[in-house]
């Protein structure tokens, strides 16, 4: 340490100038760190969210406009017209989430019609073909399926 302080001196720099000006820098350092962290992770900007989860539900309504008009039901296929893209985009964080749920809502609604289709059902009971048997089961599901 004594080397870079005699250097110091040489060039008109103080030791407690040189302490001062080393403490100022941290002080400015951290104040940077503090207010990047504030406007980056807890800065609510609109609607009580944060910058990233405006992203993540951005990024949400991207990857699901992209789905294929066959993997949803024919009633739920105008969630997905690109002409209504454009008016989801510019929208509310909060109408983008009610749209994902929707999407969501859908495509479940889709694979449990799906999976359906591959059983034949009897009131409170399903019957599935099992290695080349019929078996009977009860389902939970019975109660919403409409009658044969």
């Amino acid at each position: 340490m004594e080397p870079v302080l005699e250097a110091l001196n040489r060039r008109g720099v103080s030791s407690s100038k040189w302490a001062k000006d080393l403490s100022r820098q941290f002080l400015l350092f951290t104040h940077r760190q503090w207010t990047y962290r504030n406007t980056t992770v807890h800065y609510k900007p609109s609607e009580g969210k944060t910058v990233a989860e405006h992203e993540a539900i951005d990024q949400q309504v991207r990857s699901l406009q992209h789905l294929p008009l066959n993997t949803l039901l024919p009633h739920h296929r105008h969630l997905l017209n690109k002409e209504d893209f454009t008016k989801l985009l510019s929208g509310t964080t909060t109408a983008k989430q009610f749209w994902v749920a929707e999407v969501q809502s859908s495509l479940a609604e889709a694979a449990l019609m799906r999976r359906l289709k591959r059983v034949k059902y009897r009131r409170g009971t399903v019957v599935k073909k099992r290695h080349n048997r019929t078996v009977i089961v009860s389902t939970v599901l019975s109660p919403l399926i409409p009658p044969t």
